[in-house]
């Protein structure tokens, strides 16, 4: 009976490991990428991409590569002083983490508040699991908000 109880501890699902993020701001991620070495324009637009390139995460045996690159479009606006006044339509290319089994993710078509890096030959969002970087669908109010942190120098990170 012993060796059967002991059988069946061993048999046990395993305990599941859970990535662990804090919770993304408009505060904390305008505060991470002021302070940035490299230059990020702030765009609020349409994400269009080829979704079948993205890495597939916990669904794939072995675990994806940690950075995947995916080509993508995002048309929209990006920020100023005015709001988001100045048009934005560029190719960008989307740099997707994987931690383990879990992987940063977009939409094609979804309308977002993104942080897209200036780079010498055009403009790469990253994109990793814990977020802070790409805001989907975002609210008015949060559209306001990193406005305000432009233009009031008030966004202080939590």
């Amino acid at each position: 009976m012993r060796y059967l109880a002991f059988a069946l501890a061993f048999l046990a699902p395993m305990p599941a490991f859970a990535l662990s993020c804090r919770a993304p701001t408009i505060e904390n991620s305008y505060a991470q990428f002021d302070a940035a070495k490299e230059a990020y324009v702030v765009v609020h637009g349409r994400l269009t991409l080829d979704m079948s390139k993205l890495p597939k995460g916990m669904t794939t045996n072995p675990a994806p590569p940690s950075m995947t690159r995916v080509p993508a479009i995002l048309r929209g606006s990006s920020l100023n002083t005015s709001g988001f006044a100045l048009p934005f339509e560029q190719k960008v290319m989307l740099e997707v983490a994987c931690f383990g089994p879990w992987c940063g993710g977009a939409k094609s078509g979804e309308d977002v508040l993104a942080f897209v890096r200036k780079e010498t030959d055009g403009y790469a969002l990253p994109i990793s699991p814990c977020g802070g970087s790409v805001f989907g669908e975002p609210k008015p109010a949060m559209l306001k908000r990193v406005k305000q942190c432009l233009t009031l120098q008030n966004c202080k990170p939590d």
